[in-house]
């Protein structure tokens, strides 16, 4: 592993088990949006000064203050604290999350959930673990679908339609992390996910997870590279995925 990747890893661990013993027990800060604590702002901070001082070009897509996408062939895409309304409720399952695109390509990924110290990443070409244990897709028969909504979609008709489409594709909602979820089905805990979103910081992980433990995940075009300004996203196993992106388009 590049000892960039593991300056990343060591970082999160830090973090995490610091953001811990905070859970439940931090305020909302945010003015211009809700859920957003010091801890957010501090995480990405952190990041932003470990990898300035990698070598290259390395621009950092973040977020709270590097919301900005902008072109590089480094881009670090992070979310400080994925899920931070849990965070700030005490409740399972937040994390941090930290990608690296070299030419546009996501080639390292990394999520960690405090709640549970379970540490996913992903190295291109190198397969997904949890835990420094590999993890592959299901190869069930009955599927066990995500639907992940972002608040921002709760009354869009587009949103009330696809879970009608997929409620009875026996389909979970949950609170966690969209980062956890896209992991869940990585370690063949669920076997899709559809996720509307309202950005994409967490979904560049989330792709290189689950393609390396032996999924699809790709936006609403079938993309595989999926872009920035993307917000609708489909993955799984080869077979619930072809079914997912079917009934969504």
């Amino acid at each position: 592993m590049k000892k960039e990747y593991q300056q990343v890893i060591d970082y999160m661990l830090t973090a995490g088990k610091r953001i811990k013993e905070r859970a439940g027990q931090i305020e909302d800060i945010g003015v211009k949006k809700q859920y957003l604590t010091e801890e957010d702002i501090a995480i990405e901070r952190g990041f932003s000064d470990l990898i300035s001082k990698f070598d290259g070009d390395h621009l950092v897509f973040a977020e709270e203050e590097n919301f900005d996408f902008k072109e590089s062939d480094d881009i670090w895409a992070i979310d400080p604290i994925s899920a931070t309304s849990a965070f700030i409720g005490g409740l399972p399952h937040y994390s941090i999350v930290c990608s690296h695109l070299h030419k546009g390509e996501v080639v390292f990924a990394a999520v960690y959930d405090p709640s549970v110290d379970e540490l996913f990443t992903a190295i291109k070409d190198k397969g997904a673990s949890l835990n420094g244990n590999k993890i592959r897709v299901s190869s069930r028969g009955k599927k066990r679908i995500l639907f992940n909504l972002s608040y921002e979609w709760f009354n869009k008709p587009e949103a009330k339609d696809l879970w009608n489409k997929i409620y009875d594709l026996n389909a979970y909602r949950n609170s966690n992390s969209f980062a956890v979820n896209y992991c869940y089905v990585a370690a063949g805990r669920y076997d899709g996910i559809i996720a509307i979103t309202k950005d994409s910081f967490p979904e560049f992980a989330g792709k290189l997870i689950i393609e390396e433990a032996g999924g699809i995940f790709t936006n609403k075009r079938k993309d595989k590279n999926i872009n920035h300004a993307d917000r609708i996203f489909v993955g799984g196993d080869e077979s619930t995925y072809g079914e997912l992106i079917e009934l969504i388009n």
